[in-house]
């Protein structure tokens, strides 16, 4: 690119895991700040020390400077996420994807070269993408509970990069008998029911553990709308197989198992349910409530089609 001038230049916050996923970022760094420098700013780089510093750190700096990037794996992301709402900052910023699974920069279409992400946020136009919200805390993408969320955390890193999806299921299945249940009551705009439940997820996303639309094939990131997959205990492990398998197929014609959109839904259970939020845990509650704040991200970079609505938000 043509040389830029040094004056008038512009301040970048540059905030990253350093040990996220395979620590590319840290290999990469002198290349990302380069990259930076060149389309105009002067770059602060923030390496964070430890859980919640990517927060406080947004938090502490979101306006002392023109633009923040954020860089390490959809937890990170989380962080800075629910940073920017408790400060009030709704003005663009930059994700650099570095972890493993990268569910989140999957679905708005980022690049998966280091460099060729760097620079299609200095270039890229800002996305408008819907936050969930549970209890109070943000999600940009997935809120689950049951198995996946449990699985998630025992499965191995590496086969879950080689099968995603299929191998939280995968190694469920095989414990199935161990896995406790939920007896709940739910609520949302559309329908309400009740019963003994294994599993449930609270998706904005093109990508959950890997895997591309898990639940629906229209999906849209930014249409005020999640989609809710919810499975009831079965009660035969005939049943159980053909649950299993109806989720590998993806096809969700199964009595077991309600898949529908909503813009909010309330949990009640007669025990604390236990979350994950982005991969993350998020909190065991009695009583959940999740809401689907339409539009309060934007973030540079990516394919703006990707989170382009396909239908009018719910009102």
């Amino acid at each position: 690119m043509d040389e830029i001038q040094m004056i008038d230049r512009k301040k970048l916050l540059f905030v990253y895991n350093p040990i996220s996923g395979t620590r590319i970022i840290s290999r990469k760094l002198s290349q990302i700040v380069d990259i930076f420098t060149k389309y105009g700013y002067d770059v602060t780089c923030h390496p964070t020390q430890q859980r919640n510093d990517c927060m406080e750190t947004v938090i502490r700096c979101h306006d002392k400077y023109d633009l923040i990037v954020i860089s390490g794996g959809d937890g990170t992301l989380n962080e800075a996420v629910n940073g920017f709402m408790k400060c009030g900052y709704r003005n663009r910023f930059g994700y650099l994807p570095s972890g493993s699974t990268n569910d989140f920069s999957h679905s708005i279409g980022m690049p998966a070269q280091t460099a060729d992400a760097a620079r299609a946020i200095m270039e890229g136009t800002p996305i408008s993408y819907d936050l969930g919200n549970l209890n109070g805390r943000f999600f940009t993408y997935v809120a689950g509970f049951g198995t996946l969320a449990e699985v998630s955390y025992s499965t191995p890193q590496n086969l879950k990069n080689t099968l995603g999806f299929t191998a939280y299921l995968l190694n469920g299945i095989s414990a199935l008998s161990s896995i406790e249940s939920y007896n709940i009551q739910y609520e949302t705009p559309e329908k309400s029911d009740s019963g003994e439940y294994l599993l449930g997820l609270v998706t904005n996303s093109l990508y959950v553990g890997g895997f591309r639309n898990i639940l629906v094939n229209d999906v849209s990131l930014n249409d005020g709308l999640f989609e809710i997959l919810l499975v009831r205990k079965p009660k035969t492990a005939a049943d159980m197989s053909a649950v299993a398998s109806s989720l590998l197929k993806h096809d969700f014609n199964n009595r077991f198992i309600e898949c529908f959109k909503s813009k909010s839904i309330r949990i009640t259970c007669d025990k604390p349910i236990s979350w994950t939020l982005d991969g993350e845990s998020g909190g065991s509650y009695e009583l959940s409530i999740i809401e689907n704040h339409h539009g309060a991200m934007n973030i540079i970079g990516g394919s703006e089609q990707t989170a382009q609505p396909q239908r009018p938000a719910a009102v």
